[in-house]
């Protein structure tokens, strides 16, 4: 049986409390949410909308990358809004950082995020065994 292990990269925000910044069962990885957060544990980017979704992404990003794999291997992402309203720019960004054929996908407007932030990803994707 496969265990689980634990991925953790200073690239990415480190974990504050019970949970891991992703975790990998045999081929399978799984992320921790992701905000607009700065990796230093500083709090949300400034900016606005866009940057919070930018630096969301990059810290998937940098997570995917510490566990070996890339967002081409992303199977699925969940995205949380604050405002559904600004699903049309959250695609605009997110074809930026994904291609065809895209990761499955789930949108859904949420009534706050912590820290006040507007976005949030968080994804499962495929990664080669060892």
């Amino acid at each position: 049986m496969a265990r689980s292990h634990i991925i953790l990269t200073n690239d990415a925000p480190p974990p504050t409390s019970g949970y891991s910044q992703a975790l990998r069962y045999g081929s399978l990885l799984a992320t921790s949410g992701y905000l607009g957060t700065s990796p230093d544990g500083s709090g949300l980017v400034s900016g606005g909308f866009e940057a919070e979704a930018r630096q969301a992404l990059d810290n998937i990003k940098a997570v995917l990358e510490a566990a070996g794999c890339a967002m081409t291997d992303v199977i699925r992402v969940n995205v949380s809004l604050t405002d559904i309203k600004r699903f049309a720019e959250m695609d605009a960004i997110y074809r930026e950082y994904f291609s065809e054929p895209y990761p499955t996908r789930n949108t859904i407007g949420v009534k706050e995020l912590w820290g006040g932030a507007q976005v949030g990803f968080d994804v499962w994707a495929v990664v080669d065994a060892d």
